[in-house]
């Protein structure tokens, strides 16, 4: 694993220690402290300071590349051009050119994925029955939200910088409820109109700081940051909002953002419309894995309780998601069938539609989605 000291590192750490299918023998990191608590708390795998050189070691069969944005790309090809089968935390890429570089590097026999998990989470499997059974009829349209708030003066980081997040919010969240809608619709995005502002443009400038850092410092001044503390421009939107039409005739309203007034609300997350129903899909505090779904039959205004799979914890839901979908996934793709587990090329065409929004807020018009 490559990454393993991030926000993220948990999802793939844990399931490498609660699955028999998987052994966690090395992981990669910049910063050497962090680096050696992980390794500690994970069993003591090999370390390493530069990715490369874990790439480079043959004893691996899988590399997960859960690192900032900007080196999904040189690090997935690296992994693939060595042999070994990869998983890629979401987005794919910063570009859709650096996402179909991934996609071309995929050789026969090597299994590639992308972290888009809001697929497998229980209120969306839930949705996705819905419609297999009928209950929906054909999906007509879409509407959703993600959104993670933060204080207005939690420190600039990586993922505040159009370097990273060319498309804000909406490139880093957003991505998620774009694949939800090529999955639930079975369809193509064909054109899209977007808004990506950035609505606090300036943030405390505390140097190389790690998100969870950032959360906490944030908590412990609660009026703001003390008067001195040097400043930085954010450059990449912190709230997006996406239109769009499916070669299926669907259309789609997602919003994603990171401000203040992206607050948990009493409105659900995911509406999912079709000719016969509608499902709604409300999340509990945040978690995408928990949640309720309710649906709507015809034009009545009764909410029937949806049936969602629980599970005893975050943990046992993650280990089960790699367990039933995502290894699974991988030896599918490796072996060129088909799978519901996001791949490679899955990812490429969200990109395509992330880049398709960035011409979309210049032009201030609709732009194509393209494809290959």
């Amino acid at each position: 694993m490559v990454g393993a000291t991030g926000l993220f590192a948990p999802t793939y750490l844990n399931a490498a220690l609660d699955l028999p299918e998987l052994e966690l023998r090395a992981i990669a990191a910049r910063r050497p402290g962090p680096l050696a608590e992980v390794a500690q708390a994970c069993g003591s795998p090999d370390t390493h300071q530069d990715w490369r050189s874990l790439v480079a070691r043959d004893d691996l069969d899988l590399v997960a590349v859960v690192t900032s944005n900007a080196l999904h790309a040189d690090i997935s090809i690296a992994a693939l051009e060595s042999g070994k089968h990869v998983v890629c935390e979401k987005p794919l890429a910063t570009t859709a050119a650096d996402a179909a570089r991934m996609a071309a590097a995929i050789r026969p026999g090597l299994g590639h994925g992308v972290g888009h998990y809001m697929r497998f989470n229980e209120p969306i499997q839930a949705v996705r029955r819905l419609i297999e059974e009928g209950d929906i009829g054909r999906v007509q349209a879409i509407f959703g939200r993600i959104w993670q708030p933060r204080a207005e003066h939690e420190p600039a980081q990586w993922w505040m910088t159009d370097a990273e997040c060319p498309a804000g919010s909406l490139g880093l969240l957003g991505v998620h409820l774009l694949d939800l809608t090529r999955y639930l619709t079975g369809s193509e995005v064909t054109e899209v109109m977007a808004h990506l502002p950035t609505v606090v443009g300036e943030r405390p400038d505390l140097g190389d700081i790690s998100r969870i850092d950032a959360n906490q410092w944030s908590a412990e001044h609660p009026k703001g940051a003390p008067p001195g503390t040097p400043t930085t421009r954010v450059t990449a939107s912190d709230f997006g909002t996406i239109h769009g039409v499916t070669d299926s005739g669907a259309v789609f309203t997602l919003s994603a953002g990171q401000t203040t007034f992206t607050r948990p609300g009493p409105t659900p997350d995911v509406q999912v419309h079709g000719q016969r129903g509608s499902a709604f899909v409300y999340y509990d505090q945040g978690n995408r894995r928990g949640g309720a779904v309710r649906l709507a039959r015809g034009v009545s205004p009764e909410l029937v309780e949806v049936p969602v799979t629980q599970h005893p914890s975050p943990r046992e839901q993650n280990a089960r998601m790699f367990h039933n979908h995502v290894i699974p996934g991988l030896r599918a793709h490796a072996a060129g069938r088909p799978h519901p587990m996001p791949s490679f090329h899955d990812g490429l065409a969200v990109a395509r539609i992330i880049d398709a929004a960035l011409t979309s807020h210049k032009t201030r018009r609709w732009e194509p989605a393209a494809r290959a």
